[in-house]
């Protein structure tokens, strides 16, 4: 039986430690460019009542097309980490902060398929009571749930397969 030893260079863990620190720059940016733009006030004329159930039924379209589409790119997300883990090379182990990135993708994408969930939940409880508002707490918290866990799943994803690049190149050099 052969065991192969996994040496994890300071130079990588730094460049992951770099990419990891920017990324959550980003983030920040990204969510006060969010929160920036979400407590802008909003002073409308009232439509009538005719295009304002027009309006409502749009609402809740857009907002159930974005919750679909979000479910099922979490999935393929899902499919895909299982296919790298399955397809990746047998001869070299992964490495223990590989494995780390893959299950860290795996958790937030499994996170963001539970907030889709959540939110068809609370959507469905609205539409029982005969309203819908998707900037209501109970579903405007799991649509954000939802975006951000996938968005994170992502980029952890994106890190897991450049890093896997990253060590075959290196192997076969």
């Amino acid at each position: 039986m052969q065991t192969t030893e996994v040496k994890v260079s300071t130079g990588s863990r730094f460049g992951a430690l770099r990419f990891y620190a920017a990324l959550a720059v980003v983030v920040l940016v990204l969510h006060t460019i969010d929160s920036v733009i979400v407590n802008m006030p909003v002073i409308l004329p009232e439509p009538d009542r005719e295009l304002a159930l027009a309006l409502r039924q749009k609402q809740l379209d857009l907002w159930s097309e974005m919750n679909k589409l979000l479910i099922a790119v979490a999935t393929v997300t899902i499919g895909a980490i299982g296919g790298m883990m399955v397809n990746r090379d047998k001869a070299r182990p992964l490495s223990p902060p590989q494995l780390r990135r893959a299950t860290a993708s795996w958790l937030f994408c499994a996170l963001s398929l539970y907030f889709g969930y959540l939110s068809y939940q609370q959507a469905t409880r609205m539409l029982t009571h005969g309203v819908f508002d998707p900037f209501t707490p109970r579903l405007w918290w799991p649509a954000r749930g939802q975006f951000w866990t996938f968005l994170i799943s992502i980029i952890i994803f994106g890190d897991f397969v450049y890093s896997s690049i990253r060590g075959k190149t290196a192997a076969h050099s």
